[in-house]
């Protein structure tokens, strides 16, 4: 099975082994890239509920063919009911590129109290040597769309068409179309953050949220990195509020239930930085039974797996 994805500036189609064909739409001023590799990280989710091989009508630097065949592969093996492992034959490929980095980038914003906490941290030198800012971008098109505070560094807003097409993947989620918006716009770095959408704690629970990866949406000359994963929601809370009209366009998430790993992680926290009053206690009572209700699942799935009669765990 054959996929093929062809790039014209801001706009890529994708036709697909399976007959279909979709168009990724990333508006903004300037440029293209002269490479594809954000857009091909864009349409990748796309392909893996396929399989096969993916010819790409483009140049792509090798690192980004050796990243993004490991994203798939990582995915496949998670779950290899939805995803597949796919071949990238890309019409061209670079070698001899480098992410060179002065230590600055450009950060995405989506509105969320992770997103704010990243730009927060890194403006205002809360991190280990931060990254200097030098652009927020903003992807608009995902709902609930917000508008992105004024700053004293410049703003990009890309604008996509991935929710109406039906390219954000409903595991995966709008990660691959704003790594593609970092490509496509740059902002003279060569550097992209995104903000972790979960606690590392997150991660030792089952089911885990998702794959654990490297930063893998990236290329040769254009590197996405995650930011955060260790810092409590009342602690990015206090650090947001030093920028008041951005803590004040935060748009508060969906509440989770405790069998969402991130909700119970983000609940754990907020109880070790919680000093106290009535909301407090009934957070603690929650977290208390959430945790007898894990520790007696995992040891029933720990035996289960032992006796062979459930699959190795952990997973």
């Amino acid at each position: 099975m054959t996929s093929v994805l062809t790039v014209h500036g801001s706009r890529s189609v994708l036709e697909r082994a399976d007959g279909r064909v979709s168009t990724l739409e990333l508006e903004h001023d300037g440029d293209a890239p002269d490479v594809v590799d954000g857009m091909v990280a864009g349409m990748l989710p796309a392909v893996m509920r396929v399989g096969g091989t993916l010819q790409v009508r483009g140049a792509m630097t090798r690192g980004a063919v050796r990243n993004l065949t490991e994203y798939a592969e990582a995915w496949a093996s998670w779950d290899p009911d939805r995803f597949h492992r796919i071949r990238i034959e890309a019409a061209t490929v670079v070698d001899g590129r480098r992410a060179a980095s002065d230590h600055t980038a450009i950060v995405a914003w989506s509105g969320g109290l992770r997103s704010a906490h990243t730009l927060v941290r890194h403006l205002d030198g809360l991190v280990p040597a931060p990254f200097t800012v030098r652009a927020v971008l903003h992807v608009a098109g995902f709902a609930p769309d917000v508008t992105l505070p004024a700053f004293d560094v410049p703003s990009i807003v890309v604008r996509t068409n991935a929710v109406a097409a039906g390219l954000v993947d409903p595991e995966i989620g709008v990660l691959p179309i704003v790594a593609a918006a970092l490509h496509a716009v740059g902002a003279g770095c060569t550097v992209g953050l995104h903000a972790r959408r979960w606690l590392f704690t997150a991660q030792q629970r089952y089911p885990r949220p998702e794959p654990v990866l490297p930063d893998l949406l990236c290329g040769d000359g254009f590197v996405v990195r995650a930011d955060g994963g260790t810092t409590s929601p009342p602690r990015m809370l206090a650090d947001v509020r030093r920028h008041p009209a951005l803590a004040a366009a935060i748009v508060a998430p969906t509440r989770g239930a405790f069998r969402d790993p991130i909700a119970a992680a983000d609940a754990e926290a907020t109880l070790a930085d919680w000093p106290g009053g009535p909301g407090r206690r009934r957070l603690s009572t929650r977290v208390a039974l959430d945790r007898a209700v894990t520790d007696a699942r995992d040891t029933l799935r720990w035996l289960g797996s032992a006796t062979h009669l459930r699959r190795p765990w952990p997973r």
